[in-house]
């Protein structure tokens, strides 16, 4: 009598996620192990700091836009708000974006069984974390909150496909286009997966036979669900007096900027692809292979990453961290290819574990020597001036909290004062900003350490460097650790001590 078989690796990983329960307890608990090391760190990636010092200050009253300013929607500031009231320590922000990384990832999975195994689904959206922790998103970026709203509107659309394919018209899908609305509000770029969702729910209506005045009537429905959230922002800065910072920040002043200044797409773009083969190539392989549904699945899918990768060609500066709403498409793409018995569910494990080695999710030394050089550099700041009245003008923003200060102007953030694309972006004149915190003689000033002449605001490091050249001692040189960057600071003190007669601006 012969012995059935007995079940291998992949049956038993198969059965090991039997339960949705068992589900959201992995993707809890690897949200957890591939963020860890950024649990504590204050110069993780400079933009999420800033953030958080937007979203604590609203707290007491400053409004973004007007009194703090930059072009981020106010969804993201919102979010931040919030946070605000569990605690002021940056591991409140960090453990909520790491419970909304783990939730989107949940969801990725649950859109993803719809078009391959259990198994595969899996896998593809712990790619997903894999991937965003990778590539800058294992702390707050934008798309670590936002992705999370397109993933559930993708998975009402997703869910409704039946009803769509006979023209029947659930309500969910307004609830849908609601949540595609409010990622809007966290970046702009966001609008090209909006709009391919909602346009792809009324072409489903369309094919299943809905009347041309009820599809009518179901698009122009559709498209204010989207908008709300947007206008509702709008709303409220109009009766607040606002409007118009509100409209410079979100139009005037993307449209200003200038984007990739060097030049050097094609060497950005080639570099970016090589950072992100293993999203790219499983997904491909998915689509080409996978069993998606039929064509109907795999035209969701190819629409849905062609949407994304529009969001990154919309903004041409090709950082590593723009890539962070592709993970999202192209990890349930993957899960396709991943759903393939044995080959594909050994192609899923390969890829997560080769990129688990090759990023930083287990890097606790370098996560350490982050920690302990921003605690430094506090540290030695203060016991040289207990109280500062610092200007950083290149380097970590998160000092500003640290040391318990900031400039008074809404330009405080470094990439806006000394990066040329950012000059005059806002509505403030960016070199009279600049003027107006040296008069009011700033005790610390820091720069990077011979930073190139070509990449600073001349507008503004003219008169920074006179003023410290002038005015300040260089206390000491130290080398502060980013997430994928490190940098030299010069730290710039008892500048009031050493004030002398003239202009400090240095003209």
């Amino acid at each position: 009598m012969n012995r059935p078989a007995a079940p291998d690796l992949f049956d038993r990983l198969e059965a090991l996620f039997a339960t949705r329960r068992a589900q959201v307890l992995w993707f809890t608990l690897f949200a957890l192990l591939t963020r860890a090391t950024v649990f504590g760190q204050t110069n993780y990636f400079n933009d999420e700091y800033f953030y958080w010092q937007i979203g604590l200050r609203a707290h007491d009253g400053l409004l973004p836009y007007v009194d703090l300013w930059d072009r981020k929607g106010p969804g993201l500031f919102l979010i931040y708000w919030l946070i605000g009231f569990l605690s002021t320590s940056v591991l409140a922000y960090q453990l909520v974006a790491c419970a909304f990384a783990g939730a989107t990832a949940y969801v990725a999975s649950r859109i993803a069984q719809h078009f391959t195994t259990r198994l595969g689904a899996v896998l593809g959206g712990t790619l997903y974390l894999v991937m965003t922790a990778f590539l800058g998103g294992a702390g707050g970026q934008s798309p670590v909150f936002y992705n999370l709203f397109i993933a559930l509107a993708a998975l009402a659309i997703v869910q409704s496909l039946p009803e769509l394919r006979q023209g029947q018209m659930p309500r969910r899908l307004y609830w849908a286009m609601l949540s595609a609305g409010f990622a809007l509000t966290f970046k702009q770029v966001a609008i090209f997966e909006a709009a391919f969702l909602g346009l792809f729910a009324l072409w489903q209506l369309a094919r299943g036979g809905m009347a041309p005045a009820s599809l009518a009537r179901t698009a122009a429905l559709m498209a204010l669900a989207g908008a709300a959230p947007f206008a509702a922002f709008g709303l409220a800065y109009a009766l607040a007096g606002h409007f118009a910072e509100f409209w410079q920040a979100m139009i005037t002043a993307n449209l200003r900027k200038t984007y990739n200044p060097g030049g050097d797409h094609w060497t950005r773009i080639g570099a970016l692809a090589t950072l992100s083969a293993a999203l790219w190539i499983p997904a491909l392989l998915g689509l080409l292979t996978g069993r998606s549904e039929g064509k109907q699945g795999r035209g969701f899918l190819i629409a849905w990453l062609l949407a994304s990768l529009a969001g990154l060609l919309a903004i041409p500066n090709f950082y590593e961290h723009y890539l962070l709403p592709l993970c999202l498409p192209f990890s349930v793409a993957a899960a396709c290819a991943f759903g393939w018995r044995r080959l594909g569910n050994a192609l899923g494990i390969f890829t997560l574990a080769l990129m688990l080695l090759a990023g930083g999710s287990f890097d606790f030394a370098r996560a350490a020597a982050a920690r302990e050089a921003m605690a430094s550099l506090t540290r030695d700041i203060l016991a040289r001036d207990p109280q500062p009245a610092p200007l950083v003008y290149e380097g970590p923003v998160d000092l500003y909290r640290q040391l318990g200060a900031y400039p008074p102007s809404p330009l405080y953030f470094p990439l806006h004062l000394y990066f040329p694309p950012e000059d005059n972006v806002s509505q403030f004149d960016t070199a009279e900003t600049v003027r107006h915190i040296l008069a009011t003689r700033p005790s610390v000033v820091i720069t990077f350490h011979d930073y190139p002449a070509s990449e600073e605001n001349q507008r503004t490091a003219h008169q920074v460097h006179a003023y410290t050249a002038a005015h300040c001692r260089l206390w000491f040189t130290r080398k502060v650790l980013e997430a994928h960057a490190e940098h030299d600071l010069d730290v710039w003190g008892d500048c009031r001590a050493q004030r002398s007669g003239g202009d400090i601006t240095g003209r």
